[in-house]
């Protein structure tokens, strides 16, 4: 894997190392396992199955990317969560490796000068009432891929049980 430069290319190399990780977990899911509610007590409809929280990443990938260009005074069309068919763990996977590529391009290759001039003077609120800056954002969106991995290995290990 060739390393991206700087500050931003550092970020978003731990992020596809993140997704990456997140890919080799769902990898091994069945097809019944994949869709199947394990959580059904949970208000957090993104959080029921292993297939609702790869949706929930994806969708967040994507939006993680658009605080920053918004920010920025770019817009962009990107690939709506709702729009995507994630019937099986395969899906998943290619949908996450197109989210992460989205953002390497849209953040890395077209966009790196901008986004590391502004990297913590420019801040923004998200839709949960946070302000963040650009590393901020970026830094949160790699957390929230290993939280959610590490919510797929238990929800693996209680459709073991």
């Amino acid at each position: 894997m060739q390393l991206l430069k700087g500050a931003l290319g550092a970020i978003l190399d731990e992020y596809k190392k993140a997704s990456e990780e997140l890919i080799s977990v769902i990898g091994n899911v069945s097809q019944n396992n994949f869709i199947k509610i394990v959580d059904s007590k949970t208000s957090d409809e993104d959080c029921r199955s292993v297939q609702t929280i790869c949706r929930h990443v994806i969708r967040s990938g994507y939006g993680y990317a658009n605080y920053v260009l918004n920010a920025l005074g770019i817009k962009i069309d990107f690939p709506k969560a709702d729009e995507m068919t994630i019937g099986k763990a395969d899906d998943a996977i290619h949908e996450i490796r197109k989210m992460v590529l989205f953002n390497i391009h849209n953040l890395y290759e077209l966009n790196r000068e901008k986004i590391e001039e502004n990297m913590f003077s420019l801040k923004f609120t998200t839709r949960w009432r946070e302000e963040f800056n650009f590393e901020q954002i970026l830094e949160h969106a790699i957390v929230h891929v290993l939280r959610h991995r590490r919510q797929v290995e238990k929800f693996i290990a209680a459709l073991k049980n």
